[in-house]
């Protein structure tokens, strides 16, 4: 059991309130298209930058649009603004999954999202009905899963579930909660 919140602000947390679980989504589940993005970034940069690298041998096709002074000038603007805004994206994408976080105290399970603006949801254990689990095959291999929190219906206009997607080892966090959830139902036992 964690001692410290690590990403979770302590004033979120009543006194005697103990962090159980505090981790973030899957990076994959995130970043696979900032991926995809920052490797065609990198080409994009290449290719910017091609005309002055020296040694560098002719590309087909490519050193001739180079060599047209009329359009040679824009063929170099363009691949510099595909690299700065897949550069962008990849930022974005980066700050959004470092900003998502979830964490479970021995009171409530907490959803905390967003990157200037945070949106923080937090269930009380009490309300909270059944802990599904659901992992794809891809999933399985990678070592992450989906945790859905049913609860008691809709409060104040959320939604019956929260949803944990992309979260390291399910199956542990799943024990876990049950276990507090356990305690709480069954304090003497």
């Amino acid at each position: 059991m964690a001692a410290k919140p690590k990403h979770i602000s302590r004033k979120m947390l009543s006194s005697d309130e103990r962090i159980i679980i505090e981790t973030r989504p899957s990076a994959w589940l995130y970043m696979k298209a900032a991926f995809f993005s920052a490797i065609v970034a990198i080409i994009a940069l290449v290719l910017w930058a091609w005309p002055w690298i020296d040694g560098a041998p002719e590309i087909p096709y490519l050193s001739d649009l180079y060599a047209d002074a009329d359009y040679g000038d824009y063929v170099q603007l363009a691949f510099l603004a595909l690299f700065v805004i897949l550069a962008v994206f990849f930022l974005y994408k980066w700050l959004k999954w470092g900003s998502t976080v979830y964490a479970a105290t021995d009171e409530r399970i907490i959803t905390q999202r967003g990157i200037l603006n945070k949106h923080i949801e937090d269930i009380p254990l009490g309300m909270i009905t059944n802990i599904d689990l659901s992992q794809s095959i891809g999933k399985r291999a990678l070592g992450y899963g989906t945790v859905v929190f049913s609860t008691k219906g809709l409060t104040a206009g959320r939604p019956p579930d929260i949803i944990w997607d992309g979260v390291p080892d399910p199956y542990a966090i799943r024990r876990k909660l049950q276990e507090v959830m356990d305690v709480r139902q069954k304090p003497g036992a």
